[in-house]
Formats: C-alpha cells, structure tokens, sequence
C-alpha cells in the first residue's frame, strides 16, 4: 500500500529526508505515471515489489517545484484524479524568488481632490 493509497487520492506529493516525492496509487494507471512523466518528474521502479513512484528532480529550484505543482493540479483533476500537496512548498525563500520573478505593478499617480476653492458659487452684487 502506498502513501496516496493510505491518503486516499490519486496522487500524493511529499517531502522526505530532502526530497520532494510524488506517490501514486498502488498499480495506477499508466496514463497517469504519463501525466506525471510530462510534468518533467523523474518516474522510479522496483519491479520486484511493482512499485512505482515519481521523485522531484534534484536540479529544480523552489520555483520549478510550485511551478510543477501550479501545473499539476488542474491537469490532474481535469484527468479525473485526486490529487493533495502536503505543505511542502511555500515559505518566506518562495514568496521572495516569486516576488522578484514578476514585473512590478505600473505606478499611476494618486488622485487628486478637487480644490474646494474652485467650486464656490459666485453670489451677484
């Protein structure tokens, strides 16, 4: 039994001794270790005990992991499956590496209140 089996969903990602694995149902289908392999996630065997499962590549930054997780979510529920993220991504290192990875807001020029001045009514003599 796998992790997402005991966590009842289709796929589970995980951290663990410094990896970020991605646990699919016992004998899941081979569409969706295909999804997973199209997410750039490195698919793992051991045949012996028919278990497969998916690992973060060790290469990827914070960034390409909430990436992949952006991307995997819709992708995957779309498909059908049930997906959950444990709390592994997040944190002050992702907020700061999201924050100088998207262009600053355009500035506009704040409102200006009308001159209380101008609107006075003019009174005849």
């Amino acid at each position: 039994m796998t992790l997402a089996d005991e966590h009842d969903v289709d796929v589970l990602v995980y951290h663990r001794d410094g990896t970020i694995y991605v646990d699919s149902r016992t004998s899941a289908p081979e569409h969706l270790l295909e999804l997973l392999d199209g997410l750039g996630l490195d698919r793992h065997c051991m045949p012996e005990e028919a278990d497969t499962w998916h690992q973060v590549p060790e290469h990827w930054g914070e960034m390409a992991m909430k990436q992949m997780a952006d991307r995997a979510i819709p992708l995957l529920t779309g498909a059908g499956y049930r997906i959950a993220i444990d709390t592994v991504f997040g944190g002050t290192a992702h907020q700061a590496a999201r924050a100088a990875a998207q262009p600053s807001p355009p500035v506009t020029a704040p409102a200006t209140p009308p001159d209380a001045g101008s609107h006075r009514s003019r009174r005849s003599l």
